[in-house]
């Protein structure tokens, strides 16, 4: 019961001003929630893990690229240092910063996004992108950024890109 507590008070406390929606049935699916930001019409996906207090994030770069946004919420007064894999690259050594001593978080732009590992303070988790759909954010992006092609095509993209 305290995992669904916790997931209870990462969705209510950890919006972040978003209007999370969920893209299947929360606890029976993947828990993935996708949300568009209010100033940019940015499509975001994320996924919590509450019974390790984190929330894995994902969204585009102007450049196509994908970012990867780890937080852990955490009373912290220091830095810490992890191990993370992403794809099928080796583990690297990541610096999570404490952010307002009560969350680490740590940020990546990757190509692609299939699968990470992340340990830390002797646990790991492994994170599957499959479920989430990753190809939808690109394909938003390029309607966003193309929207000339697509009202060609008579569709008119639902969001204007707004991003400087």
């Amino acid at each position: 019961m305290s995992a669904l507590g916790s997931l209870y008070g990462l969705l209510i406390v950890k919006d972040r001003g978003y209007d999370w929606q969920w893209l299947g049935f929360p606890l029976l699916d993947s828990g993935i929630q996708i949300a568009r930001t209010k100033d940019t019409h940015q499509l975001l996906l994320r996924k919590l893990y509450p019974l390790h207090a984190m929330e894995v994030s994902a969204y585009t770069t102007m450049d196509n690229n994908m970012v990867l946004q780890l937080t852990i919420f955490t009373s912290c007064d220091n830095d810490v240092e992890a191990q993370l894999a992403v794809n099928h690259d080796i583990e690297r050594t990541i610096t999570l910063t404490c952010t307002d001593s009560n969350e680490l978080r740590y940020l990546s732009t990757e190509h692609t996004l299939e699968q990470a590992n992340i340990e830390i303070n002797g646990r790991s988790i492994k994170i599957d992108f499959t479920p989430w759909n990753i190809a939808e954010l690109k394909k938003d992006q390029f309607k966003q950024l193309h929207p000339a092609y697509f009202e060609r095509l008579g569709e008119s993209p639902e969001f204007q890109w707004s991003r400087d």
